[in-house]
């Protein structure tokens, strides 16, 4: 059955945070590996600004509610599947969130291009953690909730292929404004 295709502000709010969460956990796996240390702060400040989009992404879908259940897939499918729209919800909004809280009060401070949101807390051996504790946490959280969301967000895409080319149905071009 063919369904209408998603609002414009559906598919705006979908793709500007799935755009921005890709790009930022790609570059944020990157740094980590290689030790890519300047890249930092552009992945601090695009984190900030990605808390801009997620919010309103997340205000939007709690207040206009998740798309329907697929009819043809089973109820423990279904369920599963709205879990995973929850898992991606909050995942969006914890992954920025993590990562201030860690930046912010580990002391490295958080700065959004030129402008200081937290002032840094250097001296002549480092960062000095403004908060040890919630720093600690923080770090752990953003590690474990980037490794989470990537396995989520795998799990959205290998669905989003399987409705086109497997069941042949309108779900990815809905997406994309075309069904």
């Amino acid at each position: 059955m063919n369904k209408p295709s998603l609002t414009p502000t559906t598919r705006l709010l979908h793709w500007s945070v799935a755009l921005t969460m890709l790009g930022l956990i790609s570059v944020g796996y990157y740094m980590v590996s290689w030790e890519v240390w300047s890249l930092y702060p552009i992945h601090k400040a695009l984190g900030v600004i990605a808390l801009l989009l997620v919010l309103p992404r997340a205000i939007y879908r709690i207040k206009k509610g998740f798309l329907p259940a697929d009819d043809n897939a089973s109820e423990a499918l279904n369920k599963a599947i709205h879990f995973a729209h929850w898992g991606l919800l909050i995942g969006t909004l914890l992954m920025p969130v993590s990562g201030m809280l860690y930046s912010g009060f580990g002391g490295y401070g958080i700065d959004v291009f030129g402008l200081a949101l937290v002032p840094n807390n250097y001296t002549e051996n480092g960062a000095v953690p403004f908060n040890e504790t919630i720093f600690v946490v923080a770090k752990a959280a953003h590690s474990y909730i980037a490794y989470a969301l990537t396995g989520l967000i795998a799990l959205h895409m290998l669905g989003a292929i399987k409705h086109h080319v497997f069941d042949k149905d309108t779900t990815l071009l809905r997406m994309l404004g075309r069904a």
